[in-house]
């Protein structure tokens, strides 16, 4: 008998979950047993990596994050052009999302107690730094205004963020909104307003 160690067990055991969370509309309707047949793995082998059935789901949402995240990293140090990484993250982004069933998106929007802190480590430690690294290029290709400061750029997208996780209806029925949710990103890369307009009277006038 070959031997597996505990790590691809575990892995198993997540890559199982994810699937079958993928595939059902309501995640409690998934049990144990149905996640340990999928995994080629005992009951009991799931409560020995887990302890419980929250915190195999809380792993699950942890599995989302990093696969994205190193989707994005890839995507932002590669040579393709700006375009493309903008494009790269937004489509990305819907993918994750649109594969979430709804139990699993509300813990992350409703930032569950379980999920918030590894939610605000995740952005700070990795998703904070991918951002700065996407406006220095957006900049150095012309894409962004040279003029706006990182710090103001990273204030801006902060409060996207907390906008975002404050404001659930948006993801409510998805993807019955997708046109909704392209109109939501065109505003957060290119503002309202179609004509400039001297907001700050820097013209003297």
């Amino acid at each position: 008998m070959k031997y597996i160690d505990n790590k691809d067990k575990k892995q198993r055991i997540l890559n199982a979950a994810l699937t079958l969370f993928s595939n059902t509309h309501d995640v409690k309707k998934v049990s144990i047993e149905a996640i340990a047949k999928q995994a080629n793995v005992s009951p009991t082998t799931i409560y020995n990596n887990f302890g419980t059935r929250e915190k195999l789901v809380y792993e699950v949402i942890k599995l989302l994050f990093e696969d994205n995240i190193e989707r994005n990293r890839v995507l932002f140090y590669s040579d393709v052009p700006f375009p493309q990484k903008i494009m790269g993250v937004i489509s990305g982004k819907m993918d994750m999302t649109s594969s979430l069933n709804s139990e699993i998106l509300d813990k992350i929007i409703s930032q569950d107690e379980s999920i918030s802190p590894y939610i605000d480590e995740v952005y700070i430690n990795e998703i904070r730094p991918l951002w700065l690294k996407m406006l220095d290029d957006g900049k150095k290709e012309g894409y962004i205004d040279e003029s706006l400061n990182n710090e103001a750029l990273l204030i801006y997208l902060d409060t996207i963020k907390a906008g975002t996780f404050a404001n659930k209806e948006i993801w409510k029925n998805y993807l019955d909104k997708i046109e909704l949710m392209q109109q939501i990103t065109r505003i957060m890369f290119y503002g309202f307003l179609k004509k400039e307009i001297d907001l700050f009277n820097k013209g003297g006038k």
